[in-house]
């Protein structure tokens, strides 16, 4: 079927072509009258707009402010961000402009400095990973102020100022690893969960994790199993974090199972004994190098995957879809919870690696 061009509207609405162009793009200079009947035309025709060459041609641009953890302060946010780079290469047409304003992950001034140095580029959006609960709030008040949306990825917090969400559903990435814990527990068998970062009230996507794995073990009248939870931000110290593991192993004789609520699992696995090796069951979080490693060595049991790439892809192609495309997005966008073992480890390596 031959595609309709501006030409073949123009030729059907007795005007010229750079009339159906200027109400097709809408340029003005145009009757009211005749701009319906232009649009009549091209709808009954079914005119696709091209718009990457309308993009060139009117030297549009649009500005996306990325605030998100640096790599450097936590090697997780290397994926988000190749995720981010490839979808800025594939809509590069589109005269996306793409501004960084990276944070050490552990520091919260400087996510508040970033956020107001982004704010003040004055950018059609933000896509970022509210890491800090109670900050990101308030700075969401602001941006519906000032009429800024936000993209938010891997953290999900609710507010009206959210264009959409994408990343895992952090509840059920919880109640997932009580599942896995239930395969192997025995009565009287206690479960620790560990967040190696800032504070559970502060940290929602955290926070829910363990609201999620306590709700598994509630349903399913675990009572004899009790869930322990610890937090430490510590833990680049190992003179400090061994001290903390074990004051944890001192309390805890009947420990079983840990669950760590991010990346961080290597850290302490790293510190085991063979005797810890043996007895634990360990389900942490992201296909990290360190972990993948601890993983193929039965180390750490279970990696719940939670498409780390996908979703700083997705939140750049949903600023395209929004804002160029003009096409409704899902403001909730869950991503799927991979459980990757040893097993099947090299298949999820391979896939990553091709696409």
């Amino acid at each position: 079927m031959k595609k309709v061009t501006i030409k073949d509207i123009a030729l059907i609405a007795g005007v010229s072509r750079g009339t159906v162009d200027r109400v097709i793009n809408g340029r003005g200079n145009v009757s009211e009258d005749v701009a319906k009947k232009i649009l009549k035309i091209a709808n009954e025709l079914g005119f696709e707009k091209n718009l990457i060459a309308s993009t060139l041609a009117s030297n549009k641009t649009y500005k996306i402010a990325i605030v998100s953890p640096d790599p450097e302060s936590d090697v997780f946010w290397s994926q988000p961000s190749e995720g981010i780079l490839n979808a800025l290469e594939l809509v590069k047409h589109y005269g996306i402009i793409a501004e960084y304003y990276n944070f050490d992950i552990s520091r919260k001034d400087e996510f508040c400095m970033q956020l107001e140095n982004a704010f003040a580029s004055r950018p059609d959006a933000i896509l970022t990973a509210p890491t800090f609960t109670a900050e990101s709030l308030e700075y969401l008040e602001q941006a519906v102020k000032l009429g800024i949306p936000f993209i938010t990825i891997n953290t999900e917090i609710r507010h009206p100022g959210i264009l959409c969400y994408v990343g895992q559903n952090s509840y059920n990435s919880g109640y997932l690893a009580g599942r896995l814990f239930h395969l192997r527990l025995h009565s009287g068998d206690e479960i620790i969960a560990v967040n190696l970062g800032h504070k559970l009230s502060n940290a929602q996507h955290y926070s829910d994790k363990v609201s999620g794995l306590k709700a598994y073990f509630n349903e399913h009248q675990m009572d004899n199993n009790p869930v322990f939870w610890y937090e430490f931000d510590q833990f680049s110290d190992t003179e400090k974090l061994t001290e903390f593991w074990m004051s944890i192993k001192s309390a805890h004789p009947r420990m079983k199972g840990v669950f760590f609520t991010n990346s961080r699992a290597y850290r302490i696995v790293n510190l085991f004994t063979e005797e810890d090796i043996k007895k634990l069951d360990i389900v942490g979080f992201d296909m990290i190098e360190p972990n993948i490693k601890l993983l193929k060595e039965d180390k750490i049991d279970f990696i719940i995957n939670q498409n780390p790439i996908q979703q700083g892809y997705l939140g750049i192609m949903n600023f395209v879809n929004h804002f160029i495309l003009k096409k409704e997005i899902s403001k909730t966008q869950y991503l799927p919870l991979d459980i990757v073992l040893k097993e099947n480890v090299d298949f999820y390596i391979d896939f990553f690696n091709r696409n």
